[in-house]
């Protein structure tokens, strides 16, 4: 009876500390259907690089196939939800300065630390009617890494933090959507 009763006031802290587990909500947001379609138009690109639309658009396409309810569908088939986005800023910022070394002439001033800004905005709407279901503008990632002096390793180093600042994106906006955030 003791084993009873520990287990009842155990159970009941649980629930008033605010544990509630997200997959037996009682109010369930109308795009969290199991098996229902959604698609991904193509996104926007508001900014001079090249490419990042498609490396954000490929993270949340991963993201949906891994972690969602949903049915990933091309993007010329028709869908139950779509999801529409764009690349709002992309911008390098250097944070550190190079006071340069006798070897390598020239290096004084260049950038000894960069970061990379990107700013999306990504909105649900209803496949069937067109009407916006959710929106998330200017949505703010950001990731820092050191440059060594070999130049030709730049880029290589850039592109990796684009496809992890692509990663954060998909994970940080499903995971509101899941939530029933809207």
């Amino acid at each position: 009876m003791g084993r009873i009763l520990a287990s009842a006031l155990a159970g009941s802290l649980i629930l008033a500390c605010g544990y509630h587990r997200l997959d037996q909500r009682p109010h369930a947001a109308a795009w969290l259907v199991k098996g229902e379609t959604v698609r991904i138009a193509t996104f926007r690109n508001n900014t001079p690089k090249l490419g990042a639309e498609e490396t954000f658009r490929k993270a949340l396409e991963n993201r949906i196939v891994a972690a969602s309810p949903w049915r990933l569908v091309p993007q010329s088939a028709s869908s139950r939800w779509v999801l529409q986005g764009a690349i709002d800023q992309y911008e390098v910022r250097p944070l550190g300065l190079s006071l340069g070394s006798d070897s390598i002439k020239g290096s004084a001033g260049s950038a000894s630390r960069v970061e990379i800004v990107v700013v999306a905005s990504v909105q649900l709407l209803d496949g069937v009617t067109g009407d916006v279901v959710i929106t998330r503008p200017h949505l703010t990632f950001s990731n820092q890494y050191r440059v060594d002096q070999n130049f030709a390793s730049f880029n290589n180093q850039e592109l990796r933090v684009l496809g992890t600042l692509a990663d954060d994106f998909a994970e940080s906006f499903l995971t509101q959507l899941l939530e029933g955030t809207d």
